[in-house]
């Protein structure tokens, strides 16, 4: 495998990482919508009592909102936008 490809790989991989670390948040903030979802179902049925749903969801959309998940959205975009351009880049020769 010549340099340049090796290169590209590396490039390519990094964009998958930074898209897995990514995911790892989406997957948390999925999980804690799962429990608000389940706490808002038992306030329902009349099991529980309080506004633990809607802590669960003010905690999740702070998440969301947080310069860590903004930096993970713009480590991955910029990641992925470096390996299109690479991949065209060898394209074009």
């Amino acid at each position: 495998m010549s340099v340049n490809f090796q290169h590209g790989a590396l490039i390519t991989r990094d964009a998958r990482e930074a898209l897995l670390q990514l995911k790892k948040l989406v997957d948390g903030a999925a999980e804690k919508i799962r429990l608000a979802e389940r706490e808002t179902v038992g306030l329902a049925i009349g099991r529980t009592k309080g506004d633990d749903s809607l802590k669960t969801l003010r905690d999740t959309a702070e998440k969301l909102q947080s310069p860590a998940f903004e930096a993970a959205v713009a480590e991955a975009r910029d990641k992925v936008r470096s390996a299109v351009n690479w991949h065209l880049e060898v394209q074009k020769n």
